[in-house]
């Protein structure tokens, strides 16, 4: 499974963003902590990792999960944590990604974007259309004209409710229209060769300024083939650092990314 992760050090990681991005491709560089690593050590090395992108050139941005600033303690406590680390990756040009990958804090993710999103115009949120409240946090986050990174979510999203994968590839394709039609500056983040097309369709009939992105080793033929043959700007996404294996497994195991 190494082809998947950029590393377990920030170096190794900084080495594949620079290779990816001489070819073209944006990335997003995503750090997986220890489990006993607290929210001010998580946020030392996160702006390390901001500072070190910038001074390194790096193009790109991060992808954090708010869980290890403590979002468990509310939203507000992440906020005032994460407010600096946001300022200083603005101050370099880069975008902030928010991910989702819990239910029980879905809600106080997306209070925090809010909390968060005046201050900072290129903050960004992950909407995982898997989960049933997909559709009203994407209207709430639209009305202040947010950022959003859409995906279709882990199996584990919908615990305790299982939702068939058919239903999901719709309401993806429903929220995608919704981006096309209301939305500007947004991710479609996918390796569905079907929800690629429909996104194809949209981009033919609508003209917005939105990425795609993939997980790095996935689809990386994939990703070249959009940048060079359609110049539809593209990044990959980089998970490294210590718990970055435990990530990848659970991908693994819910079938996003192919065992190898």
């Amino acid at each position: 499974m190494s082809g998947y992760l950029a590393g377990k050090t920030l170096e190794e990681a900084l080495e594949k963003a620079r290779h990816h991005n001489k070819e073209g491709l944006g990335t997003l560089l995503a750090p997986h902590w220890p489990v006993e690593a607290g929210p001010d050590e998580v946020l030392k090395e996160a702006m390390d990792l901001v500072t070190t992108m910038g001074h390194r050139m790096i193009r790109g941005g991060i992808s954090i999960d708010p869980r290890n600033f403590g979002l468990d303690e509310g939203w507000m406590v992440a906020m005032e944590r994460l407010a600096p680390l946001v300022t200083r990756a603005e101050e370099y040009g880069y975008g902030v990604w928010l991910d989702m990958e819990d239910p029980e804090s879905a809600g106080a993710t997306v209070d925090l974007y809010l909390g968060l999103r005046p201050r900072f115009p290129h903050l960004a949120v992950t909407i995982p259309a898997r989960m049933p409240r997909a559709l009203s946090d994407l209207e709430l986050i639209r009305q202040v004209r947010g950022r959003i990174r859409l995906v279709k979510g882990l199996p584990q999203l919908d615990a305790g409710n299982p939702v068939e994968e058919r239903e999901v590839a719709e309401r993806f394709r429903l929220l995608m229209e919704i981006l096309f039609q209301e939305s500007n500056f947004f991710a479609i983040a996918t390796h569905d060769p079907e929800m690629l097309a429909a996104a194809g369709s949209l981009m033919e009939k609508y003209s917005k300024m939105f990425e795609f992105q993939m997980y790095m080793g996935v689809a990386d033929g994939e990703a070249r083939r959009l940048v060079y043959e359609g110049g539809h700007p593209t990044t990959l996404y980089l998970p490294f650092g210590e718990g970055a294996s435990r990530h990848v497994d659970r991908l693994v195991a819910s079938g996003k990314i192919p065992k190898g």
